[in-house]
């Protein structure tokens, strides 16, 4: 048993009696969770504690990289951690593999963040003698799977006992967070068309249809260097499957479409997709214009966007 659930067995209840003095290794990925996972636990007297680690995929929007250098700024330095084997990135991954990672097989997770942040966790062990718990900014709200979730936990992905401070909180109180310290949410939140849900990999590909029409509409650039990777993807898959050169629906692509019954699976190049994406529901009509709510409006947080200045 490990030394976090020893704690917990032994009738500890408080999180400062379970974690005892132990160093904390933070994920943040400039979402609003994560931000206001760190800024409760800046409130709670254990910034010195905190090693604050962003895993870098290199497929983040823009935006992200531009909020990260500003959070920095309300809780201190952020360790940007990439892979050494996919320097990269996301772009590099793919490349070098001849493959896109799928919901079966998603081994960006595992390269791009789980890896780097474990020899992160490595180092600092190898310099310090710390015991860290790894410290994860989700919330039972958000899906299924993670409603399944712990507060406590042992031997997560990196190897840590991990802690869920903010795994019993709603949308309101994240949202209070952020109110609470002043501190403004990441841009893509605040969009008036075509806000984001959540802030990670640009598009991830796991993205549902409003997300991936969302890109399309707000930044066709990131639609063109995925048409761009998937045609240097499959080269890259053709070098190492002549065979496969003239089954073009088999070939890699970053978005898969439905199986067959016999297994096979159709291409889905990303104009198509795209072209899906921009339907309704049913696929017969297409949806030309975004009939949502602002960002700032669906996140409750429209006081954090640019004010007007008073006429004089």
């Amino acid at each position: 048993m490990s030394r976090l659930l020893e704690r917990i067995s032994d009738g500890k209840r408080h999180w400062s009696d379970i974690i005892e003095d132990r160093e904390l290794v933070v994920s943040v990925s400039g979402g609003k969770d994560s931000t206001a996972m760190a800024l409760w636990l800046i409130d709670q007297g254990l910034k010195d504690r905190c090693h604050w680690v962003f895993a870098d995929t290199g497929w983040e929007h823009p935006d992200v990289y531009e909020y990260l250098d500003y959070l920095e700024g309300v809780i201190g330095p952020i360790n940007r951690v990439t892979s050494k084997k996919y320097p990269k990135g996301m772009t590099d991954l793919v490349k070098k593999k001849g493959m896109f990672p799928s919901r079966k097989f998603r081994f960006c997770t595992e390269q791009l963040k789980v890896v780097p942040i474990r020899e992160f966790v490595a180092d600092l062990i190898d310099r310090t003698g710390a015991d860290p718990v790894s410290c994860v900014g989700i919330r039972a709200a958000e899906s299924r799977s993670r409603a399944a979730m712990e507060m406590w936990d042992s031997g997560g992905p990196v190897g840590l006992d991990t802690w869920r401070p903010i795994i019993e909180w709603g949308l309101e109180d994240v949202v209070n967070y952020h109110t609470k310290h002043n501190v403004t949410p990441c841009s893509l939140y605040l969009r008036e068309n075509h806000p984001s849900s959540r802030v990670g990999c640009y598009p991830c590909i796991m993205s549902r249809k409003k997300e991936i029409f969302a890109v399309s509409e707000a930044d066709s650039w990131r639609i063109d260097q995925i048409r761009e990777l998937e045609t240097e993807v499959q080269e890259a898959h053709i070098k190492r499957n002549p065979d496969w050169k003239d089954q073009k629906w088999q070939l890699p692509t970053m978005f898969q479409g439905r199986e067959y019954k016999n297994g096979e699976r159709p291409l889905t190049p990303i104009d198509k997709v795209v072209d899906w994406a921009k339907t309704t529901h049913g696929g017969n009509q297409y949806e030309l214009i975004y009939t949502g709510e602002p960002g700032c409006r669906m996140w409750g947080l429209c006081d954090f966007g640019p004010k007007e200045e008073d006429d004089e």
